[in-house]
């Protein structure tokens, strides 16, 4: 998880804001819990939802194979922030 976070940054250029890595209020089975997820709710300095690239940053998140679930705007619990799953 943490590498595919670097790669946001190093190959895809993303200045993010990370709210969440462990903890917070997620599911019983979130893989927050595992260590194997990330929400995100700045990138490139505008908060998720109010005009940050936080499609783009979904598509990078889907190009990183690795990623196993990318929620986001318009899903339910996730205007604000892109989680990000490994």
């Amino acid at each position: 998880m943490l590498n595919g976070v670097l790669k946001l940054n190093t190959q895809y250029h993303f200045k993010l804001q990370v709210s969440e890595f462990v903890g917070g209020h997620h599911s019983n089975r979130s893989k927050h819990y595992q260590g194997r997820a990330v929400d995100v709710t700045w990138v490139n300095g505008r908060h998720v939802g109010k005009g940050a690239a936080d499609r783009a940053l979904m598509t990078a998140c889907h190009e990183l194979r690795a990623a196993t679930l990318v929620l986001g705007p318009g899903v339910p619990d996730h205007a604000a922030h892109v989680h990000c799953q490994w």
